[in-house]
């Protein structure tokens, strides 16, 4: 009884492995990529385990090899790696087909399930319609002095503890993070969340750390199985830490907004995103609960914290790398940086307009540059809710496919720019008037396309060329030399130097 109880456990096991070896982790159709690992997929093979290979130059080297298309085995999730500009916006323009990716919607939705960004159908509809109308035009301009108010502050910590211009500095990472965050907190919620009150820069601020936690932690939710990534976030007690902090900062900016009247409220609103989340929390959430979704009128508290969690994160990571790059490429190209202060010269140390920021042409041409060499993200993903047949690759993919465009590769494929100057390197006048016409600026896509771009992308903008003009305004920065300031790629949330020491010579 025993040898037969055994042998059935052991067939139960076997077959099970077998199982899911062919389902989750075996190459299969038409589509080239790497044969997957048992549990790792693709990860330990490539160095995005073991060696912290960065993803950007992983899936570069397999667009060498491949090509147009491959498949990549993410852990468990099979992706399939868009790298043509054609198929590209054949996924974007045709969203009937291709809706948000599983990526977005199972694993990091673990972490913060009422973002929008982990939304799809008439939740997502509801969410976006709360959400998105204070990205738009007009009403991100009066952010321009809050932006500014804390870029000072920055700026004066910098001439203040700044004695030596030789020193090199370490921590510009940590440092923009602090500046970025500490903006958000106020165009946002209105909130000082005093990440620049250190004056010594240690970076020890508990929201920043317990940031850092979080976005870290959804990051390793992207190799695991679902199930699994459930389990290492409930056994992970620095997480657990992390949301009870990070919640907390939340709870008080609401209460903080809900202290004023509803009429201050409902004025602000236009302007002011927790004014807006603030007035859209459900008077009844137990009988908005009961609604189907296509009938639930606006957020509960839960859904207003998920969207505030997800626009701190996206303050504290994706506009803090753009501008921690920004410095990097500035010590690097002394040229590009005064040629940038020749062309803000005539303003001097005053503020400028919005009006203003838009006249400068060449630090557009800066930005958009700086963005198409290292975009905010290396990609996005996109999950098919129907069969369909790519129209340059002739790939022909099923519904629940998973197809991931590479931003990075896009934007650095000869076909799309011109041969007169290498895509790999970083030269603004790519985009200069004799020269972008010999582009083709639509493989440039760092925010994503169709209807579920960045919505925050213009204050992405407005915020970045702000500060940026305040920093030439102010200070010059200075290359720390080879063993400090070899750049290089560091995977996290978003791509950042490896690699960054700076002078810093205020002007």
């Amino acid at each position: 009884m025993l040898l037969f109880t055994s042998f059935v456990v052991v067939s139960c096991v076997l077959v099970l492995y077998i199982y899911v070896k062919r389902v989750f982790f075996t190459l299969y159709g038409p589509i080239p990529g790497l044969k997957p690992q048992f549990l790792v997929g693709n990860l330990l093979q490539t160095g995005i385990i073991g060696q912290n290979a960065p993803m950007n130059i992983v899936f570069l080297k397999l667009k060498v090899k491949f090509g147009d298309i491959f498949q990549f085995w993410l852990g468990p999730t099979r992706i399939i790696v868009v790298n043509c500009l054609e198929d590209a916006q054949h996924i974007f323009t045709h969203r009937q087909i291709y809706d948000q990716g599983d990526i977005f919607v199972e694993k990091l939705g673990l972490v913060n399930p009422n973002a929008v960004l982990c939304l799809r159908g008439a939740k997502f509809k509801r969410h976006a319609s709360i959400v998105s109308p204070l990205f738009r035009g007009n009403k991100i301009n009066v952010h321009l002095d809050a932006i500014l108010d804390c870029t000072d502050k920055l700026l004066m910590r910098w001439r203040t503890y700044n004695n030596d211009p030789g020193q090199i500095h370490l921590n510009m990472i940590e440092q923009c993070q602090q500046l970025t965050l500490a903006i958000f907190g106020v165009i946002a919620f209105d909130f000082d969340l005093q990440t620049l009150e250190d004056e010594n820069n240690s970076g020890k601020n508990e929201l920043t750390r317990a940031l850092y936690t979080h976005l870290n932690a959804a990051m390793k939710l992207i190799q695991l199985p679902t199930i699994i990534g459930r389990i290492y976030l409930f056994l992970n007690p620095e997480y657990r830490q992390a949301r009870t902090i990070i919640d907390r900062y939340l709870q008080r900016m609401i209460e903080q907004e809900l202290q004023e009247s509803s009429i201050v409220r409902a004025e602000r609103k236009r302007t002011s995103l927790i004014a807006s989340l603030a007035t859209s929390l459900q008077h009844d959430e137990k009988a908005e609960a009961i609604k189907t979704e296509e009938t639930k009128k606006g957020l509960s508290r839960a859904e207003v914290m998920g969207e505030m969690l997800s626009f701190l994160s996206a303050g504290y990571s994706t506009t803090a790398a753009a501008l921690v790059w920004f410095i990097y490429f500035m010590s690097k190209y002394p040229q590009v940086q005064s040629k940038i202060k020749r062309e803000i010269a005539e303003y001097h140390s005053q503020r400028l307009s919005v009006e203003d920021l838009e006249s400068l042409t060449y630090l557009d041409c800066v930005f958009r540059e700086l963005f198409r060499l290292v975009p905010p993200a290396i990609g996005t993903a996109r999950t098919l809710v129907a069969d369909d047949r790519l129209p340059a690759t002739g790939a022909d993919l099923n519904k629940g496919d998973q197809v991931f465009i590479s931003f990075y590769n896009l934007a650095r494929d000869s076909r799309y720019w011109s041969e007169s100057i290498d895509p790999e390197i970083f030269d603004p006048d790519r985009f200069s008037n004799d020269n972008i016409k010999y582009n083709n600026v639509a493989a440039s896509i760092p925010f994503g396309g169709g209807h579920r771009q960045c919505m925050g992308q213009d204050l992405a903008r407005l915020e970045l060329k702000s500060i940026c003009v305040r920093f030439m305004q102010y200070v010059t920065f200075g290359d720390g030399g080879p063993l400090f300031n070899a750049g290089g790629f560091k995977q996290t949330d978003t791509i950042l130097p490896k690699h960054i020491g700076v002078t810093i010579h205020v002007d």
